[in-house]
């Protein structure tokens, strides 16, 4: 029997893929594996269709926001008839639904499966009906999992602690993986006339724009020389923030709005702090991992991915959740730094990026998980 070197990667949208998996895509290709890619069709759907041995798949019933048990049954079908066609050695489901029921449609064909749990999100870390339905849905469908993987070790202790999945089938994957020639060093610089905040992230509430824009204030209050910049593109989502709330505080200059970009590097570049005041449930936030890769100072929400990251007063500083004036204070403690420890504080990101977060490790590991599950016999 011939080993099937054949993997999935199924996920709600094609630019989620493209942007935090390309890389390891290519890195199984040239490897020898054939890779499908199922995802919704977007404006990145047709940067995959270049590569050799990937095959990429339209799912038309993936719809991430959507609450409709209709629809929820015309994924599971539409998956389960992809499945039993194309028969991958594995399959990798990322985001709520996949997880669910991606790994309903791979256990009835008998494919083993991986969720990778990228953030619990506000969705598992909200209140109400919704979190319900989804813990209980995890509960039933988690355990079909060959593994599942965490990106920190707070989600992990979640899923444990709600008896949501066996301990011992869970894996902590350190993050997406970064690209440290891209976000190349660029250590903080003397002489500078102002200290420069970045905050990366789509335009929603639950990424902590209200506490940057409070804090952004109350630091123009104090008479401090602060530039405080939003990147990052609006969202559909219900807690997406009005495009003209964000033209308002750009008109009155307590905020910089730079549009979005794919490119942020340069922006990077140029900012000496990157902030994330997130209460989302971020997995392990790329927009951090890249600051830090390029030597800047981090500051975050005390949140699970975040406090994994962020060694206090090391690497950067950590603030309460949902709190705009603590927020402050941590920006203030940065900026009143001396600009040897500014510079330090954003070489020993880089040092952390390096040791635990790089492209190459998260590829390795991936490769080794697959050639370990291979090499245990799985073949047809």
């Amino acid at each position: 029997m011939s080993l099937n070197r054949t993997i999935a990667f199924v996920a709600n949208s094609s630019w989620g893929m493209y942007k935090y998996r390309l890389y390891l895509i290519k890195k199984l290709l040239e490897k020898g594996f054939s890779i499908y890619v199922l995802a919704p069709r977007d404006s990145y759907s047709d940067k995959f269709e270049h590569l050799a041995g990937l095959t990429y798949i339209e799912l038309h019933h993936l719809k991430g926001r959507s609450i409709s048990p209709l629809k929820d049954a015309l994924l599971y079908r539409e998956l389960l008839k992809h499945y039993r066609s194309l028969r991958p050695a594995l399959i990798f489901h990322y985001t709520i639904k996949a997880n669910i029921f991606g790994t309903l449609a791979a256990a009835r064909v008998r494919i083993p499966s991986i969720s990778v749990i990228t953030g619990l999100g506000y969705t598992f870390t909200g209140k109400g009906l919704l979190k319900a339905a989804v813990k209980l849905l995890y509960k039933q469908v988690l355990r079909k999992n060959t593994e599942v993987w965490l990106l920190n070790k707070d989600d992990r202790l979640v899923l444990a602690s709600e008896k949501l999945v066996d301990p011992a089938k869970t894996f902590l994957l350190p993050g997406e993986g970064v690209d440290t020639d891209a976000f190349f060093a660029s250590p903080y610089k003397a002489g500078k006339k102002e200290v420069t905040f970045l905050f990366i992230g789509r335009m929603i509430r639950h990424k902590g724009v209200y506490e940057f824009v409070q804090a952004a204030k109350l630091l123009q209050q104090r008479g401090l020389a602060v530039r405080c910049q939003l990147l990052g593109f609006f969202d559909d989502n219900p807690a997406a923030i009005p495009r003209q709330q964000v033209e308002e505080w750009n008109r009155q200059k307590i905020v910089d709005y730079l549009g979005h970009t794919d490119q942020v590097a340069s922006f990077i570049e140029q900012a000496d702090c990157i902030v994330l005041p997130s209460y989302y449930g971020e997995g392990m936030p790329l927009s951090l991992l890249e600051g830090a890769s390029m030597c800047k100072a981090l500051i975050a929400a005390r949140m699970s991915g975040c406090r994994d990251l962020i060694e206090e007063g090391v690497n950067g500083y950590l603030c309460h959740q949902k709190d705009g004036a603590d927020l402050a204070e941590k920006m203030e403690t940065y900026y009143r730094l001396p600009e040897a420890e500014k510079r330090q504080m954003g070489i020993e990101g880089r040092n952390k990026v390096l040791r635990y977060f790089t492209r190459d490790i998260i590829a390795g590991i991936y490769l080794d998980k697959i050639n370990k599950f291979q090499s245990t016999g799985n073949q047809h």
